[in-house]
């Protein structure tokens, strides 16, 4: 007996099937400059790790220096990891490559879904967005994001928006927030946005509270280890050590921003108890943001838009050296270096590649933005929209190609939408 594949599996043209095995190819190739270049690993990888290890070992139920295992890093990625750490990282690589190119798949879906029929607009677009293929092939978890997000977009699609996909939606909302903390803040759009779509549809879900009852959950339970109510330390840390130092460094100068930052990460700071390290750092932002609510604001969203069309060098940049935190863009853009440090660097030829990235990163944007603004999408689909406005401003001054890889499918299957119907428009 001859079992059939899953239809999901199966290609729908010769076309579907050699643009599918391009892409494969290209995770290929770019898996293996990523074994020569022998370097898996960006500053953020290790903690990864480390909770992935704690993980494994069981010790993620115990807690250290008053917080729980996951108190940075949250605990989706490290849960994957700790099912491979005792392979070769070529082996993880591999497997999180695989789930790349099932994520590609889940893509073609949805333009099936739309009508479109897959052409070289797509592989020139995926192709000319290396950092799908390298945030894939780093201990990273944009990947995983990519993959939610893909996976989010299709369920959202479905004609028939069953119970079964609605709690899957919310499976995934969680899983979001539980990988990338940045993410945490649209469980309460979650449940916002749902909750005015059951009341209009005249239905009801349980499925509807679970994201924000695990959050409050979770925050309370972090609460009542430290003391001090929060879902990642990271949030206080990041908002001083990068977007409020960038905004002096860029509004003011890069000595001003030192001082400041040695101001504020003083002895006295590393003797206070977690909690108060929390409440100091929490009090020092909003007094900053205070006292200049509308140029912080305006620096804020301007940098959050400016990460949109970033190309990538830094992403280039990890195949040649070990990252230092200090090889993009952001540090040009806020005034830590000048544009002349860029052409000092034996590696300057890498620029070259980033034209062709640039232009089709305008592309993309111009005619995904096209299709979003001009045609009446699905109710749902704006769910999907509003999570990425979101996500994008959120992140602020530290947006950048990286921040933007797992947003890139959805821009890319938009952006084809765009064309189609600026082509039907014109024949």
């Amino acid at each position: 007996m001859k079992l059939k594949t899953p239809n999901f599996f199966r290609f729908k043209s010769q076309r579907e099937r050699c643009i599918f095995l391009v892409i494969a190819g290209f995770y290929l190739i770019f898996l293996l400059a990523r074994v020569s270049s022998e370097n898996f690993y960006l500053f953020d990888s290790y903690e990864y790790l480390d909770v992935a290890n704690n993980v494994q070992q069981l010790l993620f139920l115990e807690q250290g220096e008053n917080f729980s295992s996951f108190a940075k890093r949250p605990p989706v990625y490290p849960i994957f990891l700790s099912l491979f750490l005792s392979f070769h990282p070529v082996i993880i690589m591999a497997v999180q490559s695989v789930i790349g190119c099932f994520s590609v798949l889940i893509l073609f879906r949805i333009l099936n879904d739309f009508g479109i029929k897959l052409d070289n607009w797509f592989l020139g677009f995926l192709l000319l967005t290396p950092s799908v293929f390298i945030y894939t092939q780093l201990f990273m978890s944009e990947w995983l994001i990519f993959f939610l997000l893909s996976l989010l977009f299709f369920l959202l699609t479905r004609k028939q928006f069953s119970a079964k996909n609605f709690a899957l939606v919310q499976l995934i909302t969680l899983a979001l927030a539980f990988t990338k903390p940045v993410f945490y803040p649209l469980i309460y759009l979650n449940f916002l946005f749902f909750g005015i779509y059951f009341i209009k549809k005249r239905r009801f879900s349980l499925w509807l509270f679970i994201p924000i009852l695990v959050l409050q959950s979770y925050l309370n339970l972090n609460e009542k280890i430290s003391g001090y109510r929060y879902f990642s330390t990271i949030e206080n840390i990041n908002l001083i050590s990068y977007n409020l130092y960038y905004f002096k460094s860029a509004t003011q100068s890069p000595e001003v921003a030192e001082v400041w930052i040695d101001s504020i990460y003083t002895p006295q700071y590393a003797a206070l108890s977690i909690k108060q390290q929390n409440d100091y750092l929490k009090n020092i932002a909003y007094a900053e943001i205070k006292n200049a609510p509308f140029s912080y604001g305006f620096y804020h969203i301007a940098t959050a838009i400016r990460g949109i069309f970033d190309p990538g060098r830094f992403d280039l940049m990890t195949f040649f050296k070990k990252e230092d935190g200090k090889q993009g863009f952001l540090e040009i853009f806020n005034g830590m270096k000048s544009i002349d440090e860029l052409f000092k660097d034996k590696l300057s030829y890498v620029y070259l590649v980033l034209i062709p990235i640039g232009v089709v990163n305008c592309v993309k944007l111009f005619y995904a933005t096209s299709f979003v603004l001009t045609q009446k999408l699905d109710v749902r689909l704006y769910y999907l929209i509003v999570t990425l406005l979101a996500y994008i401003l959120l992140t602020g001054p530290v947006n950048s190609s990286r921040y933007m890889m797992p947003l890139q499918g959805i821009i890319i299957v938009f952006a084809l939408l765009g064309i189609n119907k600026k082509t039907q428009k014109f024949s």
